[in-house]
């Protein structure tokens, strides 16, 4: 049963929704600095964040994602199980598919994209220390502030069970205890956030003001499938229940699942991966069978369309909003402006790109920098020649794991013009780029296309947007 959990887990992210894996990874960088150790644990939950940005870090590739989501997964089962086992002589014969809950409570929970890792790391530690914390004693009165500020409020998991699996006075006291630390912890070390942050988890979700109602309900429910494993034990057919129990779990899960996890936000997210990854191909063949009527999709289509050559000839193939389709205005969110972004890199335009990305960076809800957005926006300066942000940009990137390598060839690259001049990339996108500086906006996007097609007559991106722009103006004129 647990390896059928593994497999479920690992086939759910890796074929129906990868893209979560690469949203995830391009709104965090980890880097393996003991200043950004430091960072992390200034905060209550500070390791569970840490650790979980070391994990997320391996999104980058699709299938090692995948893998670490089905690891945790299987950990939290096993815990909860080990848990159990603790406090029940005759757990041979208890209900193990109750151990299975949180594990697939924590999979709906997830698709809530701002949802962060660190939340089922945080609470997989919790419960993993909970046999400890019974036999910890009056040593709890150290451990319950060392927890709480490692992993945050979810150490309340072992409080809680250490509390009824003891059934003490004095394990009655460590729940006071508890809620103090809570809260002289909060007003010395961590005032400067809200109290519903401090009290809820500061990390545990991208936008620290919200609140989902399973992050409060899933420590509660993995201590009532903790305590209700022993059950089975007073039963005369476990094992017929146990099974009648799993396909009851199973159904819910699948159906909860499509609920929790938008279909249209998650299409959005699935062609920004695509094409971050140059699969345009793929994006047609996905906005053949379902497209969301937003912008956001329009432009990735669009630019998927022309990456294929079919951009004139099956416009109308696909839905369309005006021009907003063909290039985003700056939203200044973390996902809208990403494939403008990119078709404005490749048309010629570095610094509007520069802006796009910077901007998609520093709308990161908790602050985050991005390797995904860092390193364009060290391309953007290359192009341009200002080598100084560049190097500052390839410096921070030089600390991580996946993006090293590149970080350190470009590095070594600015050091030598000819060697970013004989860079296809590079040569390309200054041999098509704006000669001279001038003043404009989004208003003035399609005459600057124009301006990019006289200037270059290899320019062909510039000059069918152009055209499929005014295109687009004369529908939305008949309209």
């Amino acid at each position: 049963m647990t390896t059928l959990l593994g497999a479920t887990v690992f086939s759910f992210w890796m074929w129906a929704y990868p893209q979560a894996l690469n949203y995830h990874e391009q709104n965090q960088l980890f880097l393996c600095t003991w200043e950004y150790f430091r960072e992390r644990l200034a905060l209550p939950g500070g390791f569970a964040d840490w650790l979980s940005e070391f994990l997320v870090q391996f999104f980058f590739l699709r299938w090692s994602g995948a893998l670490v989501l089905a690891i945790l997964a299987v950990l939290l089962q096993l815990s909860v199980w080990k848990a159990a086992r603790s406090i029940n002589p005759e757990g041979n014969r208890s209900f193990y598919s109750l151990s299975f809950v949180p594990s697939l409570l924590m999979l709906v929970h997830m698709g809530n994209m701002e949802v962060l890792v660190s939340y089922p790391v945080a609470l997989l530690l919790s419960v993993a220390v909970c046999p400890f914390f019974v036999k910890a004693g009056w040593h709890r009165l150290w451990l319950i502030p060392l927890f709480w500020w490692l992993l945050g409020p979810v150490v309340i998991v072992p409080v809680l069970f250490s509390a009824i699996a003891g059934r003490k006075t004095s394990d009655l006291l460590h729940l006071v205890y508890t809620a103090l630390v809570f809260y002289a912890g909060y007003r010395l070390l961590a005032s400067q956030y809200p109290a519903h942050d401090a009290f809820f988890g500061i990390n545990y979700t991208r936008i620290r003001e919200m609140l989902p109602v399973l992050q409060v309900v899933i420590p509660f429910v993995t201590l009532g499938c903790i305590f209700a494993s022993g059950l089975g034990a007073k039963l005369k057919h476990p094992v017929t229940v146990d099974w009648a129990i799993l396909v009851v779990l199973a159904i819910a899960t699948a159906g909860s699942v499509r609920l929790a996890y938008d279909r249209d936000a998650y299409e959005v997210l699935a062609y920004d991966d695509l094409i971050r990854h140059e699969r345009y191909q793929d994006v047609v063949k996905r906005a053949e069978h379902y497209q969301p009527h937003n912008p956001i999709s329009a432009c990735s289509v669009n630019f998927s369309l022309f990456m294929t050559g079919q951009l004139s000839s099956r416009l109308t193939d696909f839905y369309q909003c005006g021009t907003q389709g063909l290039v985003q205005p700056s939203i200044r969110d973390n996902v809208s402006d990403l494939t403008s972004a990119e078709l404005l890199w490749m048309m010629g335009m570095p610094n509007i790109t520069l802006q796009y990305y910077f901007d998609s960076m520093e709308s990161i809800e908790n602050g985050r920098l991005s390797g995904r957005f860092l390193s364009r926006m060290a391309d953007c300066n290359i192009v341009n020649g200002w080598y100084g942000p560049a190097e500052r940009y390839l410096d921070l990137l030089s600390h991580s794991l996946f993006y090293r390598k590149d970080a350190l060839r470009r590095k070594e690259m600015i050091r030598n013009e000819a060697a970013v001049n004989s860079d296809p990339v590079y040569a390309y996108v200054r041999s098509v780029r704006f000669k001279d500086d001038f003043i404009t906006g989004y208003q003035g996007l399609d005459i600057m296309m124009a301006v990019l097609y006289n200037q270059n007559k290899d320019n062909f991106m510039a000059a069918e947007y152009y055209t499929v722009w005014q295109r687009l103006k004369q529908m939305e004129g008949a309209e």
